[in-house]
């Protein structure tokens, strides 16, 4: 009978359109640090079921915007200034590494890059926060993995995961024309060969990053955030 049929999957449309408008209650304080979500009570907010809900509650967890707890549901995470100082700190370090051993890409692996650079500009052209985030990413670790260091790489990826939701609030509050800019400079450097340029320009974006969440945080943290743009 119809009424035995499994309900369908959310298509991913909905589901991003709940990742979204959860995501702006995070960034907005509409919803504070360490809040529970509660599945039944939220999804009547919103309207919407509790399927997409549940699959947004997912992705908002890899982002780092919410925790997961057994037997207990899912909360707004703890964001704190000195934990985005020690994760930066550590970045440095081994982006530093991995960027002094890297080999040179060669022609299509450069070409590559562009691609996925010019896909996160117009990303966010059209205000697709969650693209611009996995696409700038991407293009980081595309670039790191030309280093043979694998214990380096892959605790920079266990730093990068750890720095997502600290990032999402860069992403959310600056102008991602500057960061792509910088993308290219960085791009730039890695086909001229200029390993000196490429850590340079690199240091630089990661100090644009960290410093426009340090500003986002600390208005967070002083009840003065403004509306994250999108």
């Amino acid at each position: 009978m119809a009424g035995d049929q499994p309900a369908s999957p959310p298509s991913k449309r909905s589901v991003a359109a709940v990742v979204d408008r959860l995501r702006e209650q995070i960034l907005d304080r509409v919803l504070m640090p360490g809040e529970p979500i509660r599945q039944e009570e939220m999804a009547r907010r919103l309207g919407i079921s509790r399927v997409p809900l549940r699959e947004a509650l997912r992705v908002l967890t890899t982002e780092g915007l919410l925790t997961h707890r057994p037997h207990q549901g899912y909360f707004v995470a703890q964001l704190s200034v000195e934990a985005l100082r020690q994760i930066h700190a550590l970045l440095e370090f081994l982006e530093t590494e991995l960027i002094r051993t890297a080999r040179w890409p060669d022609d299509e692996e450069l070409a590559e890059l562009r691609t996925i650079n010019a896909t996160m500009a117009h990303a966010a052209r059209v205000g697709d926060v969650a693209a611009v985030n996995r696409l700038n990413r991407q293009l980081h670790n595309r670039i790191f993995a030309l280093s043979p260091q694998e214990i380096y790489l892959s605790e920079a990826e266990r730093f990068w995961t750890l720095s997502e939701p600290y990032r999402l609030l860069h992403v959310t509050s600056t102008d991602a024309a500057i960061a792509t800019e910088q993308h290219e400079q960085i791009i730039d450097a890695l086909a001229a060969r200029d390993r000196a340029l490429c850590l340079r320009v690199l240091s630089e974006h990661r100090r644009e990053t960290r410093n426009g969440a340090l500003s986002m945080l600390s208005r967070m943290e002083s009840g003065s955030t403004p509306r994250a743009v999108g």
